[in-house]
C-alpha cells in the first residue's frame, strides 16, 4: 500500500524558497483575533476563521523532504518559556471548589474525549492537545461546539492548575504563537461557518496527569473547570466579557493512550520483534509497529495507509518521497548524533535520512548548532551531522549572525525572551516541531 507521502513532498521544494526570516512574516502568519489554527486544521476549530497555512513562512520548511512548508507561524511557549528541561508544573494536592453561583453545568455526559492525532491521521500540534470527538452540541442547541484541553510537551504526571490568563491560553499571531500556558482549558460554542460565536477559557480548576505514555498519549483528569466567556479587545487581547456567560465542569476523565503507543527512542518502548516509530514530527510520540527483511533502499509495502507497519526491517520506514514505496532510515531530530550516513539530513516531517540533494532548494548550511550558517543564511536546514535545526537571523537586520537554532518538543524549552515557534509538516497539518525565537 502507497504510503501517500509524495504529494507533500515534491510540489512544497520550491515554497521555502519564498521564505525570508523576518518578523513582519512571523506577525502575518496568523489572525489578529486570536485565533487557535494551531489546534486543528479543520474550520470546526477555528474561533476566527483563519486557516493558519502561511505556506511561505515556514522557517525549517520541509518542503523537500516530504513535508510542508505551509504554514509555519511561530508558536510559543506553553510556560513562558523559562526553562530547558522537563518541566513538572505545579503539582500540589487536589482540593475541593465549589461551582460559583452564575455558572452552570455544562452537559458532557458521554462526552469522548481524543487526542489530535485520533481525530486527524498524521497530525499535530504544537502542544499535547485533548479535544471532543467530533463536533456536536455540548450547550443544548443545533449549533456544534468544542472542548479543547491543553498542556505544555514538558509537563509530566501530576496535578497542574489551570492557567486563568485567557492571553496565555490563545495565542495571538503577534508576538504568541502557541499557547503560553502550562496548561488551559477552551471551550468554543456555535460554530457559523468556519467561526465559533462564543469563546470561553478557564478562569480556574485542575488538570491531573495519571499516566503519560508519550507527550501526546496521556491519561488524566481535568476538574473543577470555571470556563468564563472572553471576547478580544482592540488591541487584539482576551478579556472577559462583562455579564458573560458561565459554563462548570465538576470533573472529566479522558485516556488518548493508543493500545500500541509508545515513545520513540526510548529503552524497551516495543516488544523485541517492534520498533517504535515515530507519528510526529517531533518524533516525542510514537507506536509500535511490525516490520520484515527488507534493507534501507529496497521497495517496501505498508499493511494500510494510516498504520507504519511494514516490511522493512525493523528501524526503517516505508515512504514514498517521489520515487516510489523505499525502506528509509529513521532518526532523531532531538539527538545530537542522529546517525544519518555522509550525503543525508535527519528530519522533514517523518523523522528519515533525507539525502542532501533534495534539499537544495530548500536551502542546506553546514554550520552546527549554535554555529553562524555562513553559506546560506536562509537556509532552512542546518546541523551537519549533528543536532538538525534551521538557519534564522533572530534580529532581522541587526548586527548578529543567522545561528543555526535546534528543534525543540515543548515550548516551555524556550529560554526568556525568546518564545517557541513551530514548522508546520505533512501540508500542514503536523505543527510539533518547535524552534526559538525573539518575538519582534
Amino acid at each position: 500500500m502507497s504510503s501517500g507521502i509524495s504529494p507533500y513532498f515534491t510540489p512544497r521544494v520550491g515554497v521555502g524558497l519564498l521564505f525570508t526570516f523576518s518578523a513582519a512574516l512571523l506577525v502575518a502568519c496568523g489572525g489578529e483575533t486570536g485565533e487557535t489554527t494551531w489546534a486543528d486544521t479543520s474550520a470546526s476549530s477555528e474561533t476566527a476563521g483563519t486557516t493558519g497555512d502561511a505556506g511561505t513562512v515556514s522557517p525549517t520548511d520541509a518542503g523537500s523532504d516530504g513535508t510542508t512548508t505551509a504554514e509555519a507561524s511561530t508558536t510559543t511557549d506553553a510556560t513562558a518559556g523559562t526553562s530547558t528541561g522537563e518541566t513538572t508544573g505545579d503539582t500540589e494536592e487536589t482540593t475541593g471548589s465549589l461551582k460559583p453561583e452564575d455558572c452552570v453545568d455544562l452537559p458532557i455526559a458521554g462526552l469522548e474525549l481524543v487526542s489530535q492525532q485520533e481525530h486527524e491521521y498524521d497530525s499535530a500540534p504544537p502542544v499535547p492537545l485533548i479535544r471532543s470527538s467530533a463536533p456536536a452540541s455540548l450547550s443544548g442547541d443545533q449549533a456544534d461546539d468544542l472542548l479543547r484541553i491543553l498542556f505544555d510537551g514538558a509537563l509530566g504526571v501530576g496535578v497542574h492548575q489551570l492557567d486563568p490568563d485567557p492571553n496565555h491560553a490563545i495565542p495571538d499571531y503577534v508576538k504568541t504563537y502557541v499557547p503560553l500556558s502550562s496548561a488551559a482549558a477552551i471551550y468554543e460554542e456555535d460554530l457559523d461557518g468556519d467561526a465559533f460565536s462564543r469563546t470561553f477559557v478557564a478562569a480556574a480548576g485542575e488538570l491531573e496527569i495519571v499516566e503519560l505514555l508519550s507527550t501526546h498519549q496521556t491519561a488524566g483528569i481535568v476538574r473543577h473547570v470555571e470556563l468564563r466567556e472572553v471576547v478580544p479587545n482592540r488591541d487584539g487581547q482576551f478579556e472577559p466579557l462583562a455579564d458573560g456567560a458561565c459554563y462548570w465542569i465538576e470533573e472529566v476523565e479522558y485516556d488518548v493512550r493508543r493500545p500500541n503507543g509508545c515513545t520513540p527512542y526510548a529503552a524497551e518502548a516495543c516488544p523485541a520483534d517492534q520498533f517504535c516509530m515515530p507519528t510526529i514530527a517531533i518524533g516525542t510520540d510514537g507506536e509500535c509497529v511490525t516490520g520484515g527483511a527488507k534493507q534501507e533502499g529496497e521497495a517496501c509495502t505498508r499493511v494500510d495507509s494510516t498504520h507504519w507497519d511494514s516490511d522493512c526491517e525493523l528501524g526503517l520506514r516505508c515512504a514514498d518521497f517521489g520515487d516510489g514505496d523505499m525502506c528509509h532510515r529513521v532518526c532523531d531530530v532531538l539527538s545530537d548524533a542522529p546517525g544519518c550516513p555522509a550525503g543525508t539530513h535527519c528530519g522533514g516531517g517523518y523523522n528519515i535520512c533525507m539525502d542532501e540533494a533534495l534539499l537544495q532548494q530548500s536551502g542546506i548550511d553546514p554550520a552546527e548548532v549554535g554555529e553562524p550558517c555562513l553559506d546560506n543564511p536562509n537556509a532552512l536546514y542546518c546541523g551537519g551531522d549533528g543536532r538538525p535545526g534551521n538557519c534564522y537571523d533572530d534580529d532581522g537586520p541587526g548586527p548578529l549572525d543567522s545561528l543555526c537554532t535546534p528543534f525543540y518538543y515543548a515550548p516551555s524549552q524556550c529560554v526568556a525572551p525568546q518564545t517557541g515557534a513551530y514548522v508546520a509538516y505533512k501540508n500542514g497539518i503536523d505543527l510539533s516541531t518547535l524552534w526559538c525565537l525573539t518575538p519582534p
